[in-house]
Formats: structure tokens, C-alpha cells, sequence
């Protein structure tokens, strides 16, 4: 059974190998600068978790970066000029996560990573199932719903390290608004976290339909982030 602290404790391992920095880091309740000679050129990355502040400069930007961001707080260093596209970051309320019924009207159906190919072709769900040219996909388990042999929705799962699982959704147009958006994700997240691995749910700032989505979902906001910023 995976738990709150096995939540929190993966996702910490992974946004730190992402910021280059370690878990202790991510726990400061500070600023901490941390520059990384990997990066290409002219980058910058903040994220935020509970009361610290990561940020990941390249080296040629480093010096200038914490010159210009050191002892700023945190509204002021997402009003930067560094700072371009903010995302929330948001994982499972393990209070909520019970299967629900699913509603009248439509079917619903589980596809794993055996038969995701199946998918391949169907078009409007660029958030929630994505293949390349040549049919491959990360996307390892999607739920969808049909509506007259139709798919409207489908809530989807990428593979992003063998622990954890990036859930996204799409819906089309004209059966937004009837909870089939929430009813997907919640159930998707269920079955994610019965295989054993943890799914997280990502949204930009200024989308707060989806946002809605995440907690309506049973999901809580646990780290938020910027763009790597090239060219600043």
C-alpha cells in the first residue's frame, strides 16, 4: 500500500535529480542557488516546494542570476524577467482514493501498455495520448469513455521513471462540464497506484479549468516550477 510519506519521498528524489540538486536541498526553507555546468547555455529554473526555493542556473548565467535573484522572496522571483511559464505540480490525496462508480450513458474502458497502440491514430487528445511518427507512445495505461463508439474522453498515464506516472486529460468539447474529466483521472490514479507506482498531475498556472480537474480529482499541490529559459 503506498502512502503519503512514499509519495512525497519519490517525488522529492525526482525533482531533485531534475534541479540537480539533492533532497537536504529541497528541505533548506530557503533560497539555494545551484549551478549546473550540464545545462546548455542561458538557462534558468526555479521550483518551489513547502518553504524552499530551488534555483538552477547554467554556469554562464550563474553569477548574474544570484546577483539579481539572491534575497528576493518568492512572489518576487516569479515576477522576474527570468522567469518564463510557471507549472503546478500535484499528486494523490491518499484519503480520497477510492474507486468511483462511473456514470450512466457512457462506456468506459482500461487499456494497458500491451494494447495502447490500439489508440494510435485517434485525434483532440494531445494532452492525455501522444505517439511519434512511428507509433510509439510513453503513455503506458489510459482510461477512456465512449459515447456511441466515440471516444470524448480519455485520461492517459506517461512513463516517466519506473516509479512514477504523469497523468493527463482531454475532453471533447461538447461533453465538457458533466464531471467525466474528474470521474477519469480519479479512477486512472486508483488503478496507477494498485500497480504500485505513483501518478502526478502537472497544469500551467493559467489554466484553472484544469486546475479544478486536479483537485476535484482528489489530487493536492505539492511543488510548482518554470520553464528552463533559453535565450534570456
Amino acid at each position: 500500500m503506498i502512502r503519503r510519506q512514499d509519495i512525497r519521498e519519490t517525488v522529492y528524489r525526482y525533482i531533485a535529480e531534475q534541479m540537480n540538486c539533492s533532497v537536504q536541498d529541497l528541505h533548506a526553507g530557503e533560497t539555494v542557488f545551484i549551478e549546473d555546468d550540464t545545462k546548455p547555455e542561458k538557462y534558468i529554473k526555479i521550483l518551489s516546494v513547502e518553504d524552499t526555493d530551488i534555483i538552477t542556473l547554467s554556469s554562464d548565467v550563474f553569477p548574474d542570476g544570484m546577483r539579481c535573484l539572491n534575497g528576493k522572496s518568492r512572489d518576487e522571483l516569479y515576477e522576474s524577467n527570468y522567469v518564463f511559464g510557471q507549472t503546478l505540480h500535484y499528486v494523490p490525496d491518499m484519503n480520497q482514493m477510492e474507486r468511483l462508480p462511473f456514470v450512466e450513458g457512457y462506456t468506459f474502458e482500461l487499456v494497458g501498455a500491451d494494447e495502447i497502440r490500439k489508440l494510435y491514430g485517434i485525434k483532440g487528445f494531445d494532452n492525455s495520448l501522444s505517439f511519434d511518427e512511428d507509433g510509439n507512445t510513453s503513455t503506458c495505461i489510459a482510461l477512456y469513455a465512449k459515447k456511441d463508439n466515440d471516444i470524448i474522453a480519455l485520461a492517459g498515464a506517461s512513463y516517466v521513471n519506473n516509479e512514477l506516472r504523469e497523468v493527463g486529460i482531454d475532453v471533447k468539447k461538447e461533453f465538457r462540464g458533466k464531471k467525466l474529466a474528474s470521474l477519469l483521472v480519479h479512477n486512472l490514479t486508483v488503478e496507477i497506484l494498485k500497480q504500485g507506482k505513483i501518478p502526478f498531475y502537472s497544469v500551467s498556472v493559467t489554466n484553472i479549468a484544469s486546475q479544478a480537474v486536479a483537485i476535484r480529482s482528489g489530487y493536492m499541490p505539492l511543488w510548482t516550477d518554470t520553464f528552463g529559459v533559453r535565450g534570456i
